[in-house]
């Protein structure tokens, strides 16, 4: 499982295929980036939308203990046998996806497509191929920030949203240092200072 690359890429997919009309184009494509990149913002024309991740953070109220059979296969195991590993830590990803438009109608376009297509205010999905998950995805909130950018109205809108992910202990416990040895200084010390009681 290559965490957060596959919620990245996955949420880059979703938000594709966005078009709007106008009196010179029945179908201009909406483009996609992410917020910084150089390369990508050198491409970047009106109108477009932008990933920025937020915040990644355990959800503790998701989190469980045990050993499990997970009801899917995680990137890169073999799939041919039920999964079984400790239960997965349960983390959610906030992003932020904001949408320029230099014209009203994109800017209407762009709002219904995401408010009720791709970022619904209920029972929002994020597909992840590489494990063949369907993840909960959240929409937050939502802010309307028109601006006046030399002397040319830019419509914004920001959608903060929130993907449901999880972590492997797996992956953790392979990243972990192994023990080579340990400093016993502090148990004599516990040994002869402190009384039994």
């Amino acid at each position: 499982m290559t965490f957060i690359i596959n919620e990245d890429k996955a949420l880059k997919t979703l938000l594709k295929g966005i078009t709007v009309s106008d009196a010179k184009n029945s179908a201009r494509p909406v483009g996609v980036w992410f917020g910084q990149p150089d390369v990508e913002i050198r491409e970047q024309s009106y109108p477009y939308i932008t990933i920025d991740l937020v915040d990644i953070m355990e959800e503790k109220e998701r989190n469980n203990r045990g050993i499990t059979t997970l009801p899917y296969t995680p990137e890169g195991a073999n799939s041919s046998t039920k999964y079984k590993t400790e239960t997965p830590i349960p983390v959610a990803i906030d992003y932020q996806v904001t949408s320029y438009a230099r014209q009203p109608l994109h800017d209407r376009a762009i709002i219904a497509a995401l408010l009720t297509n791709i970022l619904p205010f209920r029972f929002g999905t994020l597909e992840i191929p590489e494990d063949k998950t369907i993840r909960r995805l959240e929409l937050l909130g939502y802010t309307k920030r028109d601006i006046t950018e030399q002397g040319k109205r830019l419509y914004v809108n920001v959608f903060t949203i929130r993907v449901s992910s999880e972590i492997l202990p797996s992956i953790l416990v392979a990243k972990a240092p192994t023990i080579t040895s340990v400093n016993s200084t502090f148990t004599s010390y516990l040994n002869t200072n402190v009384p039994n009681s």
